[in-house]
């Protein structure tokens, strides 16, 4: 069994009372931590979860790993100092990333390596943990960001990250148990303007070219609306639809 618990899915202006994205993808063997933007400590600790095996960064936009910072913290000095280090896979060129960042505060990438085991992922290889295998799709974005698929034996789960819709996004999703689709925007209808996100009916277009089983919406501003975006989506795909609130727990 696969189950996908939402920490936060706010986009990069959070909304009220919820963090940036941040999922925790539970398996009979790992527990992973799938993108740690504004806020995804703070839940962290207030879950507390068993320790995690791995942390998984799509992508390095600010909503969707900069509580690493803090995170590490915690396993440096905080109440979990005494678990094991998790893997953090990071996309290519992380490593220089982090060491740019903690250069800030005159740190260095060792200062992440301290609470962290570091693993650049390749992208365009799978990605084998005890009984899950991964693999990476590349997005439309403003930056470098990657889509994941994480399957078992039994049940499959794709979180589309940050991304404008793309021909390869509902291949990639084909027959998901669930599909945890962006749909940041508010009516793209319109919009010929290039743009890396994508609004909730064409979240449910991309789900129904999939052929998922089930559409778990995230990264909506507050203000469009969620009725309006759960309306949008269901005008496009007949499947079940959640929208991705901090807490809810999806088993599949």
């Amino acid at each position: 069994m696969l189950s996908w618990t939402v920490l936060g899915g706010s986009p990069a202006w959070p909304n009220p009372g919820q963090a940036a994205s941040g999922y925790l993808l539970e398996s009979d063997e790992r527990r992973m931590l799938i993108d740690c933007g504004s806020g995804i400590a703070q839940e962290l600790r207030a879950v507390n979860p068993p320790p995690l095996t791995d942390i998984l960064i799509t992508h390095f936009h600010a909503d969707h790993w900069f509580d690493l910072v803090p995170l590490h913290y915690a396993f440096r000095y905080g109440s979990w100092r005494d678990r094991p280090k998790p893997l953090l896979h990071l996309p290519p060129g992380g490593r220089a990333v982090l060491d740019t960042v903690a250069s800030v505060w005159d740190g260095s990438v060792e200062t992440f390596e301290a609470a962290f085991d570091l693993i650049e992922y390749d992208p365009h290889d799978d990605l084998r943990l005890g009984d899950l295998h991964i693999t990476f799709a590349p997005c439309l974005h403003y930056t470098t960001c990657y889509s994941v698929k994480i399957a078992t034996p039994s049940a499959v789960i794709v979180f589309s990250a940050d991304t404008a819709p793309t021909e390869r996004l509902a291949r990639f999703a084909h027959g998901a148990d669930l599909f945890v689709c962006e749909a940041a925007l508010g009516d793209a209808s319109n919009d010929s303007s290039e743009r890396g996100h994508m609004d909730a009916a064409e979240a449910g277009r991309e789900a129904r070219r999939a052929g998922a089983k089930r559409l778990l919406l995230t990264h909506i501003p507050e203000e469009i609306g969620y009725d309006f975006v759960r309306e949008r989506a269901g005008a496009e795909y007949k499947g079940p639809i959640d929208l991705a609130m901090p807490g809810l727990r999806i088993d599949v």
